[in-house]
């Protein structure tokens, strides 16, 4: 046995059985007799000809004692285990040499780890914890090199590890502990980037999670907090009645003050005294002011006069805290809270939130910890000169992350509230918080003073609020922050809001639910859905957006075990029912999970295999009667086929809009719903055919793939074919003027088209105008002479149509002005053409950027509703030949559709059937922006952008292009 322990023991066992990781040093003494370094590895057999290492090693580096700045000697072991998978695990043990009567009792020590290879499996055992189950994992592919070795859990261990999962008593605490550091801090495969041939569930993985809920709900039955940044009600915002009602009243900024040195132990500077905050003058540190906060204004200058607690500071100095006769380190992640004797100290857990008692016996005993008792935390709290306790010692305030905790069990976080709106403070850094020994009151520091911000001045504002802790009676239990558990099929509810009405600047409404979910898994494994859905103001940036009244965006989030993970966005009025979606539901069975959406007649199921792992591992694949039903439908040619099938293509679309891929890291295949089987080409056949039906681009065809099985199964040679014949010419043949491209200018940036309130190029009298840098003049080009006129006032030369203008000044997402009225529209509808004071022809670009559809939105003369209707070529044309410039062209046949992140705009008919096509007027070097067609429908303008560079007008201009246009037939 290759061991790492204090007494070298390495000739015990031979080498083929493995490698030991040794178990934590008792005492200073054992750690400084290990040896510097050393380092071994044992050959692993896990198949034919296959034998990676195992490789143990270890490092011991010692400090000495530096007695004049009261630095004990310590040694620091860094153990490291390395597995054939190229994975490791790394633990740091730190061992202090304090001297007698200094040093709080130690933890139970790290136990040893053995790890060797037995009948081609690799074994873990945590010796020392009589809890903790031996963990056996079997090699399931083996590559070239030994970083391609990859695991999953035997069955035998997940039959020794389930019932431990179930248990919180202290033996089933610490064994979950230890198989939580080999499984979860990195030791086997994740699997990530394993071949994809192999159909194998990530049972590692699936330990780990399994893992992680066990410790959890062991920490919680044992009232403690699992150590979360996120305060309680940030996290869980729809778990009513859970937060104290804590109260805080409006900041009020009353002075400046440099703060304390890092390891300062000196007086605070700031402190209560009296019912007064009391603040020592930085310059000479022999006189004070106090502040009272009830009557809001200071008192005169006097002497310091801390009183008789100033003697108990809890502050730590290099030797510890003074305690007794003594001076105590703290353990690691403690800080001093509040002095409670000259032999007791109250220490707070920065990261598990625990509150600890720190004391020496009277005697020569160690120090000891144990819990703080509800009467002596009062009592220090109304003695001292302000500390972070309130609510007479059940809480205190954590300044820097903004919330208070619970400092009796179960412990818990919430936040303050103290980012609510634009005087409050946000992401100010906060320091040195001091509430008043009555609760009534806190002080603290913010930020840099206003005076100093661009300055080298430590200098902060003062600031002073008032508290108010209501009626709370704390749980016995710990309230669990997981969504709750419901029974139900819907798992993504259709997208309407039935309320309350949201203003722009009130806080998001989150509603959360479990839905369990039997796959004939484990029942000890429970197998769920989570749904979430989050309400926000529709515009929360624009309290003056009156049109969106009622309005609010809604985000739809469904995750599933093994990656999966579907989200919807939306928009809804307060109190209408109405959608054009409906619910997602889903339905469980042994082996199989199908989604569909609920009100399509003939929605041909998803239905997923699952691939059951260990611990409720699954590997998810796309089950064959889900394409046997795509494969029925797309033999179809009718109406509710189509739409069956559009809206399989929306449920999939929705997994594709949720996945999130870090930079640099490939997407995890496996949550990928439409690389499973056949799919993507099912859904390239599902686009044809709504091309088919709708009309399509030109471009389409060429880009399906024709050869393979699955291209084969589908039919798209056939589909290919169909499109080609269905496919109309170019009615504009670019060719032909793509050369008569001539540059007539710059631009300072790409102008609005339809142009907005203030114009910056139309077309008038049949020149081309382009304001100028003080909006008081204008130049205008003449393309028959080629030439540009002279600068005139730009009264001279007013936009053709004004009366239309403040329609134009819209953006997707906003108020549409129209008709005396504002019209609210969604993101995804754009505004192509004025028509008149009461219509505008709307791109809606729900189905995609390339698939537009043109709508004219109307407002009745009377108080009816808003209409919308199809347009019409005779008034596209008569609006295009009284303005200023449109894209509308071929006399309302034809519109420019400019879609985002392309390069080139294209050309679509304005009408049924709709077809669009790439007007490819540059080369890949540049990008067409801002295209505008002469009234007369003889000149097309644009602004010609250098593709992909940065915003830079000296080096990358952005040039003003002009172009003939030949008749449209």
């Amino acid at each position: 046995m290759l061991t790492l322990s204090a007494t070298l023991a390495f000739s015990a066992e031979p080498p083929s059985q493995g490698v030991v990781l040794a178990a934590e040093p008792r005492t200073f003494a054992e750690a400084k007799a290990l040896p510097p370094k050393l380092t071994e590895s044992a050959a692993c057999d896990l198949g034919p000809g296959k034998t990676p290492d195992i490789t143990v090693s270890q490092s011991v580096e010692v400090t000495q004692a530096i007695p004049d700045f009261c630095r004990p000697a310590e040694a620091v072991i860094t153990q490291k285990l390395s597995l054939p998978d190229g994975s490791q695990v790394e633990r740091s043990f730190r061992v202090v040499d304090d001297a007698p009567g200094t040093q709080l009792p130690p933890p139970p020590p790290r136990p040893r780890i053995r790890v060797r290879c037995e009948a081609r499996r690799l074994e873990l055992s945590v010796e020392g914890v009589p809890e903790a189950p031996l963990l056996t994992l079997e090699p399931i592919g083996i590559g070239a090199t030994s970083a391609s070795v990859k695991f999953r859990v035997s069955r035998d261990s997940e039959a020794r590890i389930l019932p431990l999962l179930v248990r919180d008593d202290a033996g089933a605490r610490g064994a979950l502990e230890e198989l939580d550091f080999l499984v979860g801090k990195g030791v086997p495969s994740r699997l990530s980037g394993r071949d994809t041939k192999l159909p194998e569930a990530d049972s590692v993985a699936g330990l780990a999670a399994a893992l992680e809920r066990a410790r959890n709900h062991a920490v919680l039955a044992a009232g403690g907090d699992l150590g979360t940044y996120i305060p309680r009600d940030v996290l869980a915002p729809d778990l009513e009645g859970d937060r104290p009602p804590l109260k805080t009243g409006e900041p009020e900024t009353i002075g400046e003050l440099q703060p304390p040195e890092p390891d300062s132990t000196a007086d605070s500077d700031l402190f209560w005294r009296q019912g007064r905050l009391c603040v020592v003058q930085q310059d000479t540190g022999k006189r004070m002011r106090c502040y009272d906060p009830v009557a809001r204004r200071w008192g005169k200058a006097v002497s310091v006069n801390r009183g008789d607690q100033s003697a108990w500071s809890p502050r730590m100095g290099r030797c510890g805290i003074p305690l007794g006769t003594r001076n105590v380190r703290p353990p690691e992640s403690f800080q001093p809270e509040l002095r409670l004797s000259p032999r007791a100290v109250l220490l707070w857990n920065t990261w598990t939130h625990e509150t600890l008692v720190m004391e020496v016996p009277e005697g020569d005993g160690p120090p000891r910890m144990r819990a703080p008792e509800a009467e002596e935390l009062k009592k220090a709290m109304l003695a001292s000169t302000g500390s972070r306790l309130l609510g007479g010692g059940r809480f205190i305030l954590d300044e820097d992350r903004k919330q208070f905790c619970s400092v009796g069990r179960p412990l818990g976080c919430w936040s303050l509230q103290w980012d609510r709106g634009p005087e409050d403070e946000g992401g100010n850094r906060l320091s040195e918080a001091r509430v008043s020994p009555d609760g009534r009151w806190v002080a603290y520091l913010r930020g840099a003073a206003p005076s100093k911000v661009d300055s080298d001045d430590r200098t902060l504002g003062l600031v002073v609020r008032s508290l108010e802790l209501g009626p709370y009676v704390a749980p016995r239990e710990p309230v669990s922050t997981a969504p709750r558990l419901v029974r139900t099929d819907v798992v993504m509810q259709k997208p309407a809001w039935d309320g309350p009405a949201l203003k722009w600047n009130d806080d998001e409404r989150l509603t959360r639910a479990r839905i369990s979910c039997d796959l004939g898994q484990d029942p000890r494994i429970p197998f769920e859905l989570e749904t979430k859905r989050t309400a926000s103001p529709y515009n929360p940036l624009d309290p003056a957006d009156a049109c969106h009244s009622g309005w609010v965006k809604l985000r739809q989030e469904l995750t599933v075990p093994g990656g999966l993970k579907f989200v919807r966005y939306a928009s809804a009025v307060t109190g209408d029912s109405r959608s054009s979606e409906g619910d997602v539901k889903m339905r469980c069975q042994p082996g199989r999970l199908s989604l569909w959406v609920e009100g399509v007649p003939d929605f041909p199921a998803l239905t997923l295999t699952a691939n059951m792992g260990a611990f409720g591992a699954v590997r998810w694949a796309l089950a064959p009667e889900t394409e046997t039903r795509l494969h029925a439908l797309l033999a179809r040619d009718d109406a509710p086929a189509i739409e069956a099938l559009n809206a399989f293509a929306r449920l999939v679309k929705l997994n594709e809009d949720a996945r999130e891929v870090s930079y640099g890291k490939k997407p995890n295949e496996d949550g990928h719903i439409s690389r499973m089987g056949c799919l993507s080409t099912a859904l390239e056949a599902i686009s044809a055919r709504r091309a088919l039906a709708d009309g399509g681009h030109p471009e389409l065809h060429v880009s399906l793939k024709t050869d393979g099985a699955c291209a084969e199964r589908y039919g798209m040679r056939v589909l290919q074919q169909r499109l080609k014949a269905a496919t109309l010419p170019l009615p504009l043949s670019v060719g032909a003027v793509k050369g008569k491209a001539e540059v007539i200018g710059q631009v300072p940036f790409v102008p609005s088209i339809p142009p907005e309130l203030q114009p910056q190029l139309y077309w008038r009298d049949g020149t081309l105008c382009l304001v100028q840098a003080d909006g008081a003049q204008v130049r205008c080009y003449d393309p028959a002479a080629r030439e540009w006129g002279p600068v005139v006032a730009r009264q001279d030369r007013p936009f053709p149509r004004e009366d239309l203008l403040l329609k134009s000044q819209y953006h997707p997402g906003t108020c549409y002005p129209m008709g005396g009225r504002s019209v609210p529209l969604s993101e995804q509808m754009r505004d192509v053409l004025p028509l008149s004071s009461r219509a505008s022809l709307i791109a809606d670009t729900s189905r995609g950027e390339l698939a537009p559809e043109f709508k004219v939105i109307e407002v009745p003369e009377d108080v009816g509703p808003v209409r919308t209707r199809a347009p019409t070529v005779e008034e596209l044309a008569l609006a295009a030949r009284a303005g200023g410039g449109s894209a509308s062209l071929g006399n309302g046949r034809f519109l420019l559709h400019v879609p985002k992140n392309e390069r080139s705009p294209w050309l679509c008919t304005a009408v049924r059937p709709w077809m669009c096509s790439k007007l490819p007027l540059e080369s890949e070097a540049y990008g067409v922006r801002a295209p505008l067609v002469s009234p007369d429908g003889r000149w097309l303008s644009y602004v010609r952008i250098p593709w992909g560079k940065p915003d830079d007008p000296a080096k990358y201009p952005k040039e003003l292009v002009l172009l003939p246009l030949t008749p449209i037939p």
